[in-house]
């Protein structure tokens, strides 16, 4: 497999684990510690696709998996939990939650920046590319401890 296509494919599959795992086990900590409202693994439907909720955002973490493997290379290098939490913070928190959500909503970007809610969103962003990374370098290391 090419190393482009390998990238994708393990950075997608490292980021539905990170998300399925992590982010929502993290989501379920925030809401029953009050933090958040968010529920986790929701079977609602979703409002775009009517697919189970929990579905459709393991594959957008699926997708910010693959970005991540695109930026971080067929052989990463370096501290993956780091790199993977500074690429949580900017990609999926600030610039998913906090520009592409709005405008798909036909709202503002940033226009509903509140700080109770904002803080929640930091953590789960940087929790899901911490462990969307790390897993990455993991899968790309043969499995071994990156």
């Amino acid at each position: 497999m090419g190393s482009l296509l390998k990238s994708l494919v393990l950075g997608f599959v490292a980021g539905v684990i990170a998300y399925l795992l992590v982010h929502e086990g993290v989501s379920l900590w925030l809401l029953n510690n009050g933090y958040a409202t968010r529920v986790p693994w929701s079977m609602e439907p979703s409002l775009i696709t009517g697919s189970p909720q929990i579905i459709a955002d393991a594959a957008w973490g699926g997708l910010w998996g693959a970005i991540f493997g695109l930026i971080l290379g067929s052989v990463p290098k370096g501290s993956m939990t780091v790199r993977g939490a500074i690429l949580g913070l900017v990609g999926t928190a600030v610039i998913g939650t906090l520009v592409a959500l709005p405008l798909v909503h036909g709202q503002q970007p940033f226009a509903t920046v509140d700080v109770t809610t904002l803080w929640p969103v930091l953590v789960l962003g940087a929790v899901f590319g911490a462990a969307t990374a790390w897993l990455y370098g993991f899968f790309t290391s043969g499995c071994r401890l990156p």
